[in-house]
């Protein structure tokens, strides 16, 4: 059936450049994605289905842009056409562009800084004091970004971005941290239009969950996972649900607050004002048994001792919970907990998984794996400058 003329006047056809514009994203994608190992013309003709006259011109392109480089690959050595030449392999130019990424909590602020391939080059750790307010944490992220860019000395035109992953709920279409109450003043707080006023650079905001989880999934140890719900320990508790490596955001742009569902309306209280909520429990668990509050949380991590594992059973019981609502809505082929130290978060994993198989029901019909990993700040780095990454190649 043809449009009808408002239809017709509302439909606007592609260009021929903006098709060329598209394709050359497309193979872009994809050379940057196959890292080190790079792609040939051939194999990049069968991943899109373009003709292989239309890949040549766009690596040629690319080429002469200075965006990849030509490689010979070992495996590749064997291999000669009818005229004896060796498939040549392109991956991305190092340095052609760069991506700034930053990570930050109550606790502390890392930055790090990538070249084109993804491999960081510049990383940062600085300690935020409990009383900082909104606007110094802005000041200090965008002192700490000029001071990584004139130590490594880098053109501000080759500089694509600045990627931030905030702590709390973030509005990822206004931009906003709505609302994060462990750091006075951030609340629907415009944090990435404060810094692009400061640096003349693009900034992408997200929540640090949930680039902290991209990551993972990207560049973890995962191993072949279609889906993953990934819970963060550390001064508080979150999550986020990554579906074909995409972050699940609500229909208004804001990420999960995974540690403020309430397991109990008269549980104890929460720092968002509530009570009840899951990062209540676990976080008034630690202070119970430690005091001073090191635990998974905060920056510090004690031993998983014996003299943890009551605490460790407690919190595995909250969290088994967590963990049985998520897989009733999201129905992840995995779970990863995040904590500060490898064997309290495998740990950790491993007494929610008992505790999962003590209480299964009708409802729970394929068991989740259960994994746990150390915090990497490079990897949350990394996520965060992702952000920047991702928006310039879609």
């Amino acid at each position: 059936m043809l449009p009808n003329k408002a239809m017709a006047h509302s439909i606007s056809p592609l260009r021929s450049a903006d098709v060329r514009r598209r394709n050359e994203k497309i193979v872009l994608r994809l050379i940057h994605s196959s890292r080190e190992r790079g792609l040939s013309q051939s194999e990049v003709v069968i991943a899109t289905g373009l003709k292989p006259p239309t890949i040549f011109r766009i690596f040629s392109y690319l080429d002469e842009a200075g965006y990849i480089e030509p490689l010979l690959r070992v495996e590749d050595e064997a291999r000669q056409d009818k005229k004896g030449r060796r498939p040549l392999a392109y991956r991305a130019r190092r340095a052609v562009f760069y991506t700034i990424g930053v990570e930050f909590w109550v606790e502390r602020l890392s930055l790090g800084i990538f070249d084109f391939q993804g491999q960081s080059i510049y990383s940062r750790l600085m300690p935020l004091e409990q009383l900082e307010d909104a606007t110094s944490v802005t000041d200090l992220i965008a002192f700490l970004v000029e001071e990584g860019i004139a130590a490594l000395n880098l053109p501000r035109d080759r500089i694509l971005g600045l990627g931030i992953g905030a702590p709390g709920q973030v509005n990822v279409g206004s931009r906003e941290v709505a609302s994060y109450p462990r750091i006075a003043g951030m609340k629907d707080f415009p944090i990435a239009a404060l810094l692009e006023a400061k640096l003349g650079i693009a900034v992408s905001l997200h929540n640090n969950c949930s680039v902290i989880a991209q990551s993972e999934f990207r560049y973890g140890a995962l191993g072949d996972e279609d889906s993953m719900f990934m819970f963060l320990l550390r001064s508080g508790v979150n999550g986020a649900f990554v579906e074909g490596g995409r972050v699940f955001l609500s229909p208004r742009g804001t990420t999960i607050e995974m540690g403020h569902i309430s397991i109990d309306f008269d549980g104890p209280r929460c720092v968002c004002g509530a009570r009840g909520c899951l990062e209540a429990f676990i976080t008034s668990l630690d202070r119970e048994n430690l005091g001073a509050g090191k635990w998974l949380f905060e920056g510090q991590c004690a031993d998983a001792d014996s003299g943890s594992a009551a605490m460790l059973d407690k919190a595995a019981t909250y969290l088994a919970a967590a963990v049985q609502t998520v897989s009733r809505l999201f129905r992840p082929s995995s779970f990863l907990f995040v904590a500060c130290s490898e064997a309290v978060a495998s740990d950790l994993a491993r007494r929610v998984g008992e505790r999962l198989r003590s209480a299964r029901s009708s409802f729970d019909v394929v068991e989740p794996r259960l994994l746990g990993r150390a915090y990497d700040e490079v990897l949350a780095q990394r996520g965060a400058a992702d952000l920047v990454m991702d928006h310039f190649l879609s």
